[in-house]
């Protein structure tokens, strides 16, 4: 996906609980470096708070295996920590744990009490500085974006990362247009699901399984497109394995959608009708 002449990939890994058992470690390392290697994935989401900044310190191993230049690394600061004099020292223990120099996006974890013409101001020291290439926020809402571009330099936002998926679709109706319609990225994060319920229940709905199948992919390659369809969306979810993420990528790329497929999916799966609160994890 191009956003502002920058390509950012439109599937990525992300960490939530990576790092958390030391055991797991090289595994996944892996899986990051099979990711990078046979699906060209090179997109990585991890935030100070996924383990105390253990997610953070296993993807800094991972970089070192490859060239930092062709890796996009996101990560976020927690709203307690987004104030005056604190961004620079939040990131640079980021950096340190990733073992680089920068980072590609910053982004604020969620909106929090968090004075936005304050968070913009820092963010831009931050670029200034090289710390970061982009700064952008998460589960922000459509009132929260207007608020952010009322602020100086606020049309900055690089991106905006929120829950969405098959079953979670409320940004359809009016936060996925206005980010696209201003230039900026819609980063979806639990593409599969927000819980291992939700990700088995579209995984095993009949609709799910027919394209599927008649696609001769996986339920969650098809589920990972549907996200990423119409190229103004990435994502990035989190997998545990090789195994799964061949499941998860392979032919992923190449699926379609008819419009006899969407109908399908949107009876299964209905698009919101209205205004709906924005979802969040």
């Amino acid at each position: 996906m191009e956003n502002n002449s920058v390509m950012v990939p439109s599937v990525g890994f992300g960490s939530w609980c990576i790092g958390d058992d030391v055991r797991k470690r090289n595994s996944e390392i892996e899986v990051m470096q099979y990711g990078f290697h046979h699906f060209g994935m090179k997109l990585f989401d991890t935030a100070e708070m996924y383990g105390d900044g253990r997610s953070e310190q296993v993807i800094g191993e991972f970089l070192q295996s490859v060239p930092r230049e062709n890796v996009f690394v996101v990560d976020k600061i927690l709203p307690k920590h987004a104030v005056q004099n604190r961004y620079e020292e939040c990131c640079i223990r980021s950096l340190e744990r990733l073992k680089t120099s920068y980072i590609d996006l910053y982004l604020l974890h969620w909106r929090g009490n968090v004075e936005l013409q304050e968070m913009v101001d820092e963010m831009e020291g931050l670029v200034e500085k090289g710390l970061i290439r982009y700064w952008g926020v998460s589960n922000f809402d459509v009132r929260d974006m207007e608020e952010l571009f009322c602020c100086q330099r606020g049309n900055h936002c690089f991106a905006n990362q929120v829950l969405y998926n098959l079953s979670s679709r409320g940004v359809e109706y009016d936060l996925i247009p206005w980010c696209v319609e201003r230039g900026v990225m819609v980063m979806a994060y639990s593409p599969l699901g927000n819980s291992a319920e939700e990700r088995n229940r579209m995984a095993v709905h009949p609709v799910v399984k027919q394209l599927a199948s008649d696609k001769r992919v996986s339920a969650e390659a098809l589920l990972l497109k549907f996200v990423t369809r119409t190229e103004k969306v990435t994502a990035v979810f989190k997998t545990s394995s090789v195994a799964h993420l061949r499941d998860n990528m392979s032919g992923m790329k190449d699926i379609e959608f008819s419009e006899g497929d969407m109908i399908r999916l949107n009876a299964a799966f209905p698009p919101p009708e209205k205004k709906m609160p924005l979802e969040k994890i």
